[in-house]
Parts: structure tokens; sequence; C-alpha cells
């Protein structure tokens, strides 16, 4: 006998809204973000209990006439898009169509709502002719007719009243009430010039009037310390653009006020940026946590808002440039902003190249390498301490990309024969153009056997960095703008020097000679810091001398 069977239509519904309606929060979320597409400039949220027993959103956006608003609770119902491709270009918050039908399939929904341009008479001045509707279990109860202005005012009563075991999941009211205000504080930082209210249980939790910008609206979720500490980040590229605060490192705390990521003002989770925000501040924050808040821009195409089902994260088409691009404009804000580092050991950063170049010119000696990997030159002011691989990366990747040069190369006595797979093969022959522009003479020897037959002169390629080199450059994507610097970066890395490798002392006074005659001598081309200095103070002071 089958043991398959179609679940009904109730049960679909139901099991389709739980990926999209987790907690009263995520109600919240759907129809704040509803309000933003529309164009509101006046957005108020009433809670109950959390939102358990009631959420409703009012808003002076553009409304919708009587058949939309039937239609807004069917299925995979959007005015968003109308075709796959339009994915690709979206710059609004909804698409899918499924919140208010999820809503109202676990929740007693009523919406209410006039579209704005109706036109009003004398007898209607401050109403106009609008749309009623109720919907249970998914399904409209009742439809009419009603007077109200522009806009939509949504309800939702008894969250997950038909989902009992949903329902004792939810935490205490006021933990859920605390994820709403997290929520809504995320959107009026993102919209600063829209008008925002949150009433929780009769009582006023937030009151925020149109604001002139982003910093004046902070000032109603940072203490005067730490607003006036902000360093602000604001970095354009072709690809990507970042705009923004972030914390000064002196000020950063043991739990931060708020780490905020928004990509085209859509509030998201991106670990890959938090982590590159905490690789930007380095050492300097002492096992604290800074604040920031950070909005991105890119276009539509390259960002893939459709990973999960809340739309609560993104995907960057190129994570590791995101990475770079992210902590290399971190530390150009703070460094803008005159943010030193706090701890002994602070990275060494451009504000002190000139005392650097000083002490070079004076102390041309004592160098030395710790453990094979780091290091060691003397200054009149004490010592810096510079990681082998990072810095030869740095020279090299530098090399490669001079604009009025061609990398010299460096024939092979033995050239080096390298078994491709196919994924690598079709990625190698149509980057082995680039690849000769850096240095890496190639030719195919039979069916997927590469042979490399020459490779930038001072690089350190061998048989097996050679094969890593193929393996991560099919791992890049070939959309990126900076594809040829991304090439470059990996042809760097390889080709460095590797920790644990001993170097002589010409060597050592070569690399850091070389080094110090860079553009950006502080940071490798993946971010991290080459260069971390120890001044005579700093040991003075953990010596007890002063």
């Amino acid at each position: 006998m089958s043991q398959i069977k179609l679940l009904s239509e109730s049960t679909q519904r139901k099991i389709a809204a739980g990926e999209v309606i987790t907690r009263p929060v995520s109600v919240v979320k759907e129809l704040v973000e509803n309000a933003l597409d529309a164009r509101a400039t006046k957005i108020e949220i009433e809670v109950n209990r959390g939102g358990k027993d009631l959420i409703r959103v009012t808003d002076n956006g553009t409304g919708m006439d009587h058949d939309d608003a039937i239609h807004c609770i069917e299925r995979h119902a959007t005015s968003k898009l109308s075709e796959i491709d339009d994915l690709r270009r979206l710059r609004t918050f909804g698409f899918r169509g499924e919140a208010l039908a999820s809503i109202a399939s676990v929740g007693r929904l009523r919406i209410e709502t006039c579209p704005a341009n109706v036109s009003f008479t004398a007898a209607t001045a401050s109403v106009a002719l609008a749309t009623l509707i109720d919907a249970e279990e998914g399904k409209i109860t009742d439809v009419r007719e009603t007077g109200r202005p522009p806009g939509t005012t949504i309800s939702v009563q008894a969250l997950f009243y038909n989902l009992p075991v949903r329902r004792t999941f939810l935490k205490s009211d006021n933990y859920e009430l605390k994820l709403i205000i997290e929520l809504v504080k995320g959107y009026t930082l993102a919209y600063p010039q829209i008008h925002f209210s949150l009433i929780g249980d009769g009582k006023s939790v937030l009151l925020l009037p149109p604001a002139a910008g982003l910093r004046d609206r902070l000032v109603a979720f940072l203490d005067k310390a730490e607003l006036e500490s902000l360093a602000e980040i604001s970095i354009d590229n072709p690809t990507l653009s970042v705009r923004g605060f972030l914390t000064n490192p002196a000020l950063a705390r043991p739990r931060s006020s708020m780490q905020l990521v928004f990509f085209n003002l859509r509030p998201v989770r991106y670990r890959v940026i938090t982590r590159a925000v905490y690789e930007a501040y380095g050492p300097t924050l002492g096992g604290r946590n800074p604040s920031f808040i950070l909005f991105f821009e890119a276009d539509p195409e390259n960002v893939d808002v459709n990973i999960h089902p809340t739309k609560q994260e993104v995907k960057f088409g190129d994570e590791r440039f995101l990475f770079d691009f992210t902590v290399q404009a971190a530390r150009q804000a703070l460094r803008l902003e005159g943010v030193a580092p706090s701890a002994p050991e602070g990275l060494y950063t451009p504000q002190s190249e000139f005392s650097f170049a000083a002490d070079a010119a004076q102390t041309a000696q004592t160098f030395w390498q710790l453990h094979n990997t780091y290091l060691f030159a003397q200054v009149q002011t004490g010592y810096v301490i510079i990681d082998q691989h990072i810095a030869h990366e740095r020279i090299l990747y530098e090399d490669l990309l001079k604009p009025q040069d061609r990398p010299m190369t460096q024939p092979l006595l033995f050239p080096i024969p390298i078994e491709l797979n196919p994924a690598e093969f079709a990625v190698f022959d149509e980057t082995k153009e680039i690849l000769s522009s850096l240095g890496i003479e190639t030719k195919v020897f039979s069916g997927r056997t590469v042979v490399v037959e020459a490779v930038p002169a001072g690089s350190r390629l061998g048989r097996n960095d050679l094969a890593e080199l193929f393996t991560e450059i099919s791992r890049l994507e070939k959309t990126d703008l900076n594809y040829r610097e991304e090439i470059a970066k990996v042809v760097a890395c390889k080709s460095s020097v590797k920790a644990g490798q001993p170097l002589s002392q010409p060597e050592i006074e070569s690399l850091i000679n070389r080094l110090f005659a860079c553009q950006n001598p502080y940071f490798c081309p993946h971010g991290r810091p080459i260069v971390i200095k120890i001044s005579l103070e700093d040991l003075a002071k953990r010596f007890g001398r002063i």
C-alpha cells in the first residue's frame, strides 16, 4: 500500500509560513519592509506582549486599490518582479510574494489600505474610500469598503494561534520586544529621513522624527563619548562602495553598542564583513568589541538576496574581494580619523612612516630572524617585527602589477609539468594570457598537462606551489572587475618566501629594503598587517622602568 500522500493545502501553507515567519520580529520585518517599498515617509509600529497578541504597522505610503488588496495575500503574488531574470536587478525589499500569505496562514490578518492617487472631495477631506480585508488560515473571510487616509495599516493578532507548539517556543514578552526594537533600530538608521515610532504595550519605546542624516540619527542610540569618537568611512570602488561609521579602538568595549551591516540598504547578517572589520582593527582591540554601522552599495546583479527565506542573508559575488575591500576601507577610515593603536603591540601604520625612515637611516644594522618566520630590525626608538612571508607577498604583488613594466621572468632549468583537473584546465585556458602578463610562461604538453617554463623573477614557486596556484585561480570569480589583480594576489602568495624558511643576512636586508620601497609596505594584498613596532617606551613600561 502506498505510504506517500499529498499534504493538505492548510498544512502546506503552515510549513511554507514557518520558513518565513519564525517569531513576531519576522512579521514586523516583513511589514516594515513593505511600508518602505511603498515609499512611506511615516511608519508607526504597535505591538502587544512582544508581538504575540498584536502587531500593527501603519504607513502613509502608496497603498493598494481593491483588487491589489485581495491579491496581496495569495502565495507568490508580488508587484516586485515578473520573471526570474528580475531577481538580478532587485532594488526592493520584498519580491517573492510570500510574506502576507505566510502571515495570513499563522495569524489573524487585517488589511486596511487606500491608494495614494484617489481623488478627494470636500466631504472626504481627511479620509478616502479604502478597502478592508480580514483573513484567517490563509483565506479571506471578509472584504468591505471603509474610510481612511491614503496608506496601509496591517494588523496581525494571535500569532501562531493555530500552531500552539510554535507559540510555546517563543520566549518572554520582553525578549521578543527586544528583538523587535533591535530590528526597527536598524531601519531607522538606514532611513533617517523617515519618521518611525514603536509602541509596546501602550508605551512609547521609540519615537524618531526625520533626521538630517545618519550621524544625527545615531544620537538616539550612542552615548556622547562614543558618538564623538566615530570614524567616518566613505570609500567608492567601481565594484563596491561603503559608507558609515566605526568607533575609535580606544573606546571599544567588552560589549559593543551596535554592529550593523546593510547591503543596498537591506539589513543583513554577513560574517565575512564582520571578520573583515575585526581584522582591520587588529590587536588594537585588546579583546574588546567595536561598534560599527556599515552601508555597502553594489550593483544588484553582484548581490544574491535570495539565499535565505527570510532574506536576512545575502551573498556578494566575490567574497574575497569583499573581505579585502572592507579591511582596507576600515583601516583607511581609522587612519584618517587619527586612530592610533592603543596596545603596546600596535600595528606599524603610515602615521609612523617618517619616524621609521629617520630611524632606518640612522640604524643600518642587528637584523635577525625568529623561528625562520619573523624578521626583527632594530630602530632608534625600539624595534620592528616583520612577517617575512606577507612582506615578500606585498613586494611581489606590487612588482607584478607595475603599470609601466612587464614583470621580469626567470626561465626554469627544468620546466615543471602540472596535471590539471577539467575545471582547472578550463580556467587555465581562459587565464593563460593573464598568467603570461604576470611572468608565468606555460604551454600545453598533452591532454590536461601544462608545463610551466618560466616564473616571475625572485619568486620561489615549486611544483606544489604551482599546483595550488592553479587550484586557487579556478576558485576565483571570473566576473570580478579586478580579476587580474585577484590572480596577481594568488601568484604573489604562492611565489613568496614561506614561514619556516631560513634567510641569510643579505636576503633579510634585501627583503626589508624592498618592502619599504613599496607603495603600501604596511599591509599585504589580503589586508593582513606586515609590520608591528615595539617602542622602547613600551618595553620600559613592561619591565616597570616607568
